[in-house]
C-alpha cells in the first residue's frame, strides 16, 4: 500500500488539483473562455465554446480554461479559472515575462473554501565564478 503522504497522482493528471502545501512547476500555453457546466450523464464537468450547447448540463458557468505544460505530468494539463484567479494569474505573467523564473501553481484556502493561486519563483541566474581570460591564452 502507498502511504498517502507519497502519493502524487493527483497532481499529475489532466486537471490537477494540488493541495494547500504542494505546487506544480507550469508553464503557460495558452488560455480560452469557455463555459462549463456539470454534465450529470457523464458524471464530470463539460467544456463547450457556445452557450446553446449547454443543453442537460447543470451550474453552467463561464470560466477561463488555463492550458500549461505540467512538469510533473511531463505533459499538458489544464486549470479552470474564475474571474479572480484570472487575474491574480495574469499579474504573475506579467512578473515572469518581465523578470523571469518559474511559475508554480498550488492552491489556497480563502474565506472556507480552495482557490486557484499562482507564484512567481524569480532565481537570480546561475553563480559562476567567470574570470577574464583570452582564447588565445587558452589555446
Amino acid at each position: 500500500m502507498i502511504p498517502l503522504e507519497n502519493d502524487r497522482s493527483h497532481l499529475t493528471r489532466l486537471f490537477p488539483r494540488p493541495n494547500e502545501n504542494e505546487e506544480i512547476l507550469i508553464q503557460f500555453i495558452d488560455i480560452q473562455e469557455k463555459f462549463a457546466g456539470w454534465s450529470p450523464v457523464l458524471k464530470r464537468s463539460v467544456y463547450v465554446d457556445e452557450y446553446n450547447e449547454t443543453d442537460g448540463l447543470k451550474r453552467v458557468r463561464e470560466v477561463s480554461l488555463l492550458k500549461v505544460y505540467n512538469w510533473l505530468l511531463d505533459g499538458e494539463s489544464y486549470v479552470e479559472l474564475s474571474c479572480m484567479e484570472r487575474q491574480q494569474f495574469e499579474n504573475v505573467m506579467d512578473q515572469f515575462l518581465k523578470y523571469g523564473g518559474e511559475i508554480h501553481y498550488t492552491r489556497r484556502k480563502f474565506a472556507g473554501r480552495m482557490i486557484n493561486y499562482f507564484k512567481l519563483e524569480r532565481h537570480n541566474g546561475i553563480n559562476v565564478d567567470v574570470s577574464e581570460k583570452l582564447l588565445l591564452d587558452k589555446l
